[in-house]
């Protein structure tokens, strides 16, 4: 992860689109329901094909991020690549 994007998960837009996330799967991890550490994850990423930079975080539609606690979280990354889409 780069700094520039852990800049932008700091960004109040991201703070909002997570809580609405969060909510939307009743405030637990889609993988094992733990109800701490949780953080919404982007099942994948989108590339713009005019500008060629990647969508910023809080625009992707929600069908695309995930709540998952820190240890699936972690877990998910290990073990699989999120894909890259361009759009």
């Amino acid at each position: 992860m780069t700094t520039e994007y852990n800049t932008l998960l700091k960004s109040p837009r991201w703070f909002e689109k997570r809580k609405t996330i969060l909510a939307r799967d009743g405030n637990k991890c889609r993988c094992c329901g733990a109800t701490t550490t949780l953080q919404a994850h982007h099942r994948q990423y989108h590339v713009s094909k005019r500008t060629g930079q990647f969508l910023l975080p809080w625009k992707y539609q929600s069908k695309y991020l995930i709540t998952l606690c820190d240890k699936c979280h972690s877990a998910g990354h290990a073990n699989f690549k999120v894909p890259t889409f361009t759009i």
